[in-house]
């Protein structure tokens, strides 16, 4: 239902902020972080409580008023952006941390805390929050949930799944499902909050969360590696959990592209000081510098032993390591300078990652796109995460769509599900992958994903025609 005059001003009544226009709204609420999907919300909305939001949904309910919920919008999948004239509800005011046990390492915070703020929150209590991501100083904590963001130091702390304790909810009806649990354990019934980690705001609004944190690690150092060939990346993995074992908390590559564009794009110096077909970047945190320094020596020379890498740096100073991870933070940003950057977010079995790359190369050259200057596609790269089989696919382009889209789609979908992968890793299905999700779940998981989805949402408002409802 379109939004009326007389929807502002019941909103307006209940204390709400609106932002509001006969336009669509400025682009910070309506294009998503690489400007591929662009939306047509004219509201938008920032309650301050769990029973504004709560009021809100009551009454969008009973309206039949789309709702895209929106926190840091820092997403690239289209998840948080409105295509049919929803309300934007904003949970950026929404941002106080409620209780903090310094004894169990449990925080309780509310949605819309930037993940970066929140773990600068933590470390002064001693802990750290367990994901972080290149985005840290947009996204927010509800909308890590809300993707079951995976991010940099996965291989170490695991998912929100795991990390995720309780959550508070509030559910399309406008019920309030009180669920902030703080306990590790309990076993009394169904783990209902799993049903919200991932659900990209199709079930309900999260509006708070029970995190259990990670300690703060009391030593940190980085090891940068250069290599001329993939296989050997994989065995660098195999070692590093051997010789490293519990202090290895990310293991990250990328390939020579990759490292260029960021170079050319971001204006930053490279890593090593020679060029290299592959690049590693290995963090290991642990409680004891000496012993960790000890530990990544004998793995460095273990690598060498075996002629593995070509080059080595490591980095132990705080603001060199900051340094070194901004270069791989950087990395997505250079590719989208570069060009329109068609991204894809794949799990992939290890023996099939850097087929991939081959494939879709082959794949874009046999169809005359991609190979020669001036053709439509200019690069074809990846990196990600080695310790999760998490794989990011950059295909830069002209344009968004056309040709390059129309040649890649469903064709990687198919070669990802066919090869054991997932279609979506950690950016979520947002507004264009559902149609996808064939390729990786079976027709009975997608048939019971849509009757949860048509049980807790019977009128569609949350976040219409996204997610499973494209399956």
């Amino acid at each position: 239902t379109p939004v009326s005059k007389a929807d502002i001003e019941y909103f307006s009544g209940l204390g709400v902020s609106v932002v509001h226009n006969e336009e669509p709204l400025e682009a910070r609420y309506n294009v998503d972080a690489l400007g591929k999907y662009h939306g047509d919300a004219q509201v938008a909305l920032f309650p301050t409580t769990t029973l504004q939001v709560s009021d809100i949904l009551a009454y969008c309910n009973q309206r039949r008023i789309g709702v895209v919920t929106q926190g840091g919008n820092s997403g690239v999948c289209g998840g948080a952006t409105a295509h049919r004239g929803e309300v934007i509800l904003s949970l950026r005011d929404m941002n106080k941390v409620r209780d903090m046990d310094v004894i169990s390492g449990v925080l309780v915070a509310e949605s819309g805390c930037v993940l970066e703020d929140l773990d600068n929150y933590a470390q002064k209590q001693g802990y750290t929050v367990p994901v972080d991501l290149g985005a840290r100083k947009k996204c927010m904590i509800g909308g890590n949930v809300s993707t079951n963001a995976g991010g940099l130091r996965y291989l170490r702390y695991g998912s929100m799944h795991g990390s995720v304790l309780g959550l508070e909810v509030v559910l399309p009806d406008g019920q309030i499902l009180d669920s902030l649990f703080t306990l590790k354990k309990d076993a009394s019934g169904y783990d209902i909050k799993q049903l919200f980690i991932g659900a990209e705001g199709t079930l309900g609004v999260v509006t708070a969360v029970a995190i259990s944190l990670a300690p703060k690690p009391r030593a940190s150092q980085l090891a940068v590696l250069g290599l001329q060939d993939f296989s050997k990346i994989q065995r660098a993995f195999v070692l590093a959990r051997q010789y490293l074992g519990e202090i290895v908390s990310a293991f990250e590559f990328w390939e020579k592209r990759c490292n260029e564009l960021t170079v050319e794009y971001e204006s930053v110096d490279s890593l090593l000081s020679n060029s290299h077909e592959f690049y590693v970047l290995i963090e290991t945190r642990g409680s004891c510098l000496r012993h960790d320094m000890e530990k990544l020596d004998t793995f460095l020379e273990c690598l060498q032993g075996e002629k593995l890498i070509d080059e080595s740096r490591v980095v132990r100073d705080a603001e060199d390591m900051d340094r070194t991870w901004l270069f791989r933070s950087q990395m997505a940003h250079a590719h989208s300078k570069s060009g329109h950057m068609h991204v894809y977010d794949f799990s992939l079995p290890s023996k099939h990652q850097y087929e991939l790359l081959v494939a879709v190369k082959s794949h874009l050259e046999q169809a005359g796109l991609y190979g020669k200057p001036g053709l439509p596609v200019s690069d074809v790269t990846i990196f990600g995460h080695v310790g999760d089989d998490n794989i990011h696919l950059q295909v830069i382009a002209r344009e968004f769509g056309g040709v390059v889209e129309e040649t890649m789609e469903p064709w990687v979908y198919e070669w990802v599900g066919s090869h054991g992968g997932s279609v979506a890793a950690e950016h979520g299905l947002g507004s264009h992958k559902g149609q996808f999700l064939k390729y990786s779940k079976s027709p009975v998981l997608i048939e019971l994903m849509k009757s949860i989805k048509q049980m807790l949402n019977p009128n569609g408002i949350m976040n219409p025609g996204k997610h499973v409802s494209r399956a």
